[in-house]
């Protein structure tokens, strides 16, 4: 009943939201759908890994699937704000057109959908080539869904910092929810480390490059986001995101340690997610990415239970 009545809640915080400023409603939705996305699409990678290299982190991952089919509902106000508020001109109109990005969006989730139905039923026999058909796929929607709110942003680690963020968000989500094994777990918490200071140096080091080589023609991204709360969101991120899970995994070897650096972690995603691709909105997109995530995931884990 609790999920229940936050769900209902956060439903109607996003319709006040996307009343009072619908683009950065917009965003806000966005920045929620990247974290939520994020878990069942990261344990699609790590599967097929797992199934490459020989590890077993099936009862850790796998609950995580089912949730891959009802990706595309959440990628509807996407496809729709992408549509309403960033169709660009110039050399991207026709990549970046309403068309192409709801069949690109629609085309990999299903494909994800597909791999993670096979991945439940043991039916996948060749990962190998399955998971570079992953990387491809994480490639082109890397720039559809983080840099379609800037288009024609210069940005060339964003297949990374996508794919991080969901290999990491599933392995903080496996270890916040306690599923599987303590042994797998205690694998997830380690690489939900590696993912971590992957994903500080992805972003930090973007900075510096903009900064060390002043490129004036670069700095338009950091300027929209210099106003509060989105200049705070990476400072809190690292907080959250890296300095917490290193202290907690590092100092305390327990599963409640890792529970809470998986906890900290999710939250450092949503906050970093909120800054991506939703800084510009202010208050509206990150109160938006808050209450898209609690209607969803009260919905979820009602269903769930």
């Amino acid at each position: 009943m609790a999920s229940l009545l936050r769900a209902l809640l956060g439903a109607a915080a996003v319709a006040l939201l996307a009343i009072a400023d619908p683009r950065a409603a917009a965003d806000g939705w966005r920045a929620a759908f990247l974290l939520l996305s994020a878990p069942p699409i990261g344990a699609v990678a790590l599967l097929l890994i797992a199934r490459v290299v020989g590890a077993d982190w099936d009862a850790a991952l796998v609950p995580m699937l089912p949730a891959m089919p009802w990706l595309g509902l959440l990628a509807v106000p996407v496809v729709i704000g992408q549509a309403l508020f960033h169709h660009p001109e110039g050399h991207l109109q026709l990549w970046l057109s309403p068309i192409a990005f709801a069949v690109r969006s629609a085309l990999a989730l299903l494909v994800w959908s597909w791999i993670g139905r096979a991945l439940r039923r043991g039916t996948l026999t060749q990962a190998g080539p399955l998971l570079l058909l992953h990387g491809l796929i994480v490639s082109v929607m890397a720039y559809d869904w983080l840099l379609g709110v800037a288009p024609a942003q210069p940005e060339s680690v964003a297949p990374m910092v996508l794919a991080v963020m969901q290999i990491g968000g599933s392995a903080a989500l496996a270890c916040a929810a306690g599923l599987g094994t303590v042994s797998q777990r205690r694998d997830l918490a380690y690489l939900l480390v590696a993912c971590a200071l992957g994903l500080s140096y992805f972003l930090y080091i973007d900075f510096v490059i903009v900064w060390f080589g002043n490129l004036p023609a670069h700095v338009g991204w950091y300027v929209d986001r210099r106003t509060l709360p989105a200049a705070l969101l990476p400072g809190l991120a690292l907080v959250f995101g890296l300095i917490a899970p290193i202290l907690l995994i590092g100092l305390s070897r327990s599963d409640g340690a890792r529970g809470w650096a998986g906890r900290a972690a999710l939250l450092a995603l949503g906050l970093i997610g909120v800054w991506i691709v939703a800084g510009p909105g202010g208050r509206i997109g990150l109160a938006m990415g808050l209450a898209a995530t609690l209607a969803v995931g009260g919905l979820a884990r009602e269903a769930w239970a």
